[in-house]
């Protein structure tokens, strides 16, 4: 993050940026790539000194200015972490669901090291390590919400049912249809991500979010 764009940035997001920036440079310079669960994709962020990409930070301001009453949000692969310490930071109850263990182990390290720094705001922060839904999902409570941000993942389409079908017990559901279980980067391709929740007994979205080739958001709105 520049100076220049810090007043642009949600609450506690330079903060956040500020401590978790050199741990988890310090853990991939310790651990490696592999057993950090960086891979390329966060490898990059550390090189470049993005702790936060430009769609999470738009995300984020939206969602705090949405005034739908969402107190709980959930994320399905939610990696290192950083959009659920950034919306726990800002007052939500958060819960990641990481499937990948060395992802999950270095998103333990780096909400370890929240913890010291701001306890009170860190325990809106909670992190789980396995596929969803496990892990308290499977009876959100009032004002829930469960999003999907980069959620390229292989998943047979039973298996992505199966998902959606959990999904749609939260009130509320925001989906990137550019990056849902298969990359979409063509407009033209949106349908067939759409025509996946409307299988799964969606009814139709509005478009929350859209960020071009950043990401269309979109949310569902479900009768529970």
């Amino acid at each position: 993050m520049t100076e220049g764009k810090e007043q642009q940035q949600p609450p506690w997001a330079q903060r956040l940026h500020d401590v978790l920036l050199p741990v988890l440079r310090h853990q991939i310079e310790r651990f490696g790539i592999e057993t950090t669960g960086a891979y390329n994709f966060y490898k990059v962020r550390a090189e470049t000194g993005q702790i936060f990409m430009q769609y999470e930070i738009e995300l984020a301001r939206k969602l705090l200015a949405s005034g739908l009453g969402i107190r709980h949000i959930h994320e399905i692969g939610s990696g290192f972490g950083q959009l659920m310490f950034l919306m726990g930071w800002n007052g939500f109850r958060t819960l990641g669901f990481e499937a990948d263990r060395a992802r999950a182990r270095t998103a333990r390290t780096l909400r370890a090291i929240l913890d010291l720094v701001d306890p009170q705001l860190t325990e809106n922060v909670h992190l789980h390590e396995g596929e969803f839904p496990s892990g308290g999902a499977l009876h959100p409570e009032p004002g829930s919400l469960v999003l999907t941000t980069n959620l390229v993942a292989t998943r047979s389409l039973p298996q992505q049912l199966d998902i959606l079908k959990a999904m749609r017990k939260y009130p509320f559901v925001l989906a990137d249809m550019q990056r849902f279980f298969e990359l979409r980067p063509d407009p033209a391709q949106e349908p067939e991500a759409l025509a996946l929740f409307a299988r799964a007994g969606f009814e139709d979205p509005e478009l929350f979010l859209d960020l071009g080739a950043g990401g269309r958001y979109y949310l569902f709105v479900n009768s529970l």
